[in-house]
């Protein structure tokens, strides 16, 4: 099993990468829901649904999850705020892909430190961060292997992880603002990420 040491590590590690906050959460407390992941696909489908093989119908979904989180004891979630004027424009991109780079990363040392089978979410398209310029997503299209397998991750919506509740569990507000009722150069928003480590 993992040491607090160990936990500790990462998530100074997360930290040092660009993640505002960083946190421990037992495995067994994320929360995760069907319902959530058929949203990807629902009645107002994702536009970004069916692009890449980090989001549905190419993830394995709720099920597949449960059977991972099994296997963890704990996780390390990770909070990137920005302020609500960024999140709502171009400069949201940059920050997206640090996300990724941030849980990737993070990953890549919990392999490293003997947790194999541990595994990284972050949030939105791998193919609008990584691969806007490109027809298609080279794994999906052609079985050929990701162009960013190192850094680009799957997103947790598809897994229908309740960000939400994650946020409440890493000890964090989960209030997020939105679009239309933001107001003021001061209001701020976050992006989140989860690592799970086994």
């Amino acid at each position: 099993m993992i040491s607090k040491q160990q936990l500790a590590y990462l998530i100074q590690e997360a930290i040092k990468l660009g993640a505002t906050s960083s946190a421990i959460v037992p495995s067994k407390e994320i929360q995760v829901k069907e319902g959530l992941a058929a949203l990807c696909n629902g009645e107002y489908p994702c536009p970004s649904y069916g692009l890449s093989a980090s989001c549905p119908p190419y993830v394995e979904g709720p099920e597949q999850f449960r059977k991972w989180q099994a296997q963890s004891n704990y996780s390390i979630t990770v909070k990137i705020e920005l302020p609500t004027s960024v999140m709502f424009s171009d400069e949201r991109k940059s920050v997206m892909q640090l996300l990724h780079q941030i849980v990737g990363s993070v990953e890549q040392k919990a392999i490293e430190m003997g947790f194999g089978k541990s595994k990284a979410f972050a949030g939105g398209s791998c193919k609008d961060l990584f691969c806007e310029d490109k027809e298609n997503c080279s794994v999906v299209a052609a079985n050929k292997p990701c162009r960013h397998i190192e850094i680009a991750r799957p997103s947790m919506s598809g897994f229908g992880i309740d960000v939400t509740q994650l946020m409440q569990s890493s000890g964090w507000p989960a209030q997020k603002a939105e679009k239309e009722n933001f107001s003021g150069e001061d209001a701020t928003s976050w992006v989140a990420g989860l690592i799970l480590i086994a």
